[in-house]
């Protein structure tokens, strides 16, 4: 198949693996669920706890982005459930191997398609921190996506290399649950690096590097006018990096 009528099957791909997530109208439910939760019981407690005093003037909106992108993580991560599905499921991969399509533009189209499933289940919460942060109506509602984008695009990169190499189903559960555990709690989503400076200077340099870091910060920044994108550049790099890994974890596997 010529190059033009491989890359034309690409949104045919990515559309596929969008209804594959949202046909699990369970799990669609429970990223919605733990989003509001997260956002409208855990922050608001959270906030109405730690005062002004602390440094940071609304503590709220200091770890609101933080939901939205938490549920980013974990639509990302369905990519790599996906691919470990398609391991040990024979339906799948004759299904697969059926596509003329060449692995590389294949892999290509699996990292874009679980990219778009992230930014399409985090839409409403995406709108919902853009309101918050005083956005909603402004062009850096468009930045706000992009951050989203770029986190998610790091996410499902891990996310496919774990799976193609986790040997079962609960090793791939187990490192997905450390790896949004280190997204989490060492971030600057809770804490102020400051926090981590004071109480353990050695966790400073996983907390700088992080993720998680990197697209919380970008949101806080971003919604100060005339910012620029220097918050989101941080992110393209190793967001870009892991999408790399991801494409060739997902081409050594096909090959066996």
């Amino acid at each position: 198949m010529s190059r033009t009528g491989s890359l034309r099957l690409v949104p045919l791909i990515v559309e596929r693996d969008i209804r594959i997530l949202f046909s699990d109208t369970f799990l669609v439910g429970i990223m919605f669920a733990n989003f509001s939760i997260d956002l409208f019981i855990t922050a608001v407690t959270f906030g109405n706890l730690i005062p002004p005093t602390t440094g940071i003037p609304s503590y709220f909106l200091y770890i609101a982005p933080g939901s939205n992108l938490v549920t980013a993580a974990v639509a990302a991560f369905q990519s790599g459930r996906d691919v470990w599905r398609e391991k040990y499921i024979k339906d799948l991969t004759s299904y697969l191997l059926s596509l003329p399509a060449p692995r590389l533009v294949l892999a290509a189209s699996r990292i874009a398609g679980g990219v778009a499933r992230s930014v399409i289940a985090t839409f409403p919460g995406t709108l919902v921190i853009c309101y918050l942060y005083g956005i909603l109506f402004d062009p850096r509602v468009f930045a706000a996506y992009l951050i989203v984008g770029l986190f998610s695009l790091g996410i499902v990169g891990l996310s496919m290399s774990f799976a193609a190499f986790a040997s079962s189903i609960e090793v791939f559960v187990t490192v997905r649950s450390v790896v949004q555990l280190y997204l989490s709690f060492l971030s600057t989503l809770f804490y102020q690096v400051s926090v981590f400076q004071a109480q353990a200077p050695f966790l400073v340099p996983i907390v700088s590097s992080n993720p998680m870091s990197w697209a919380v910060e970008a949101f806080r920044e971003w919604h100060v006018a005339g910012t620029g994108f220097a918050p989101i550049s941080a992110l393209v790099g190793p967001s870009v990096a892991f999408a790399l890994l991801g494409l060739a974890s997902y081409l050594w596997y096909s090959k066996l």
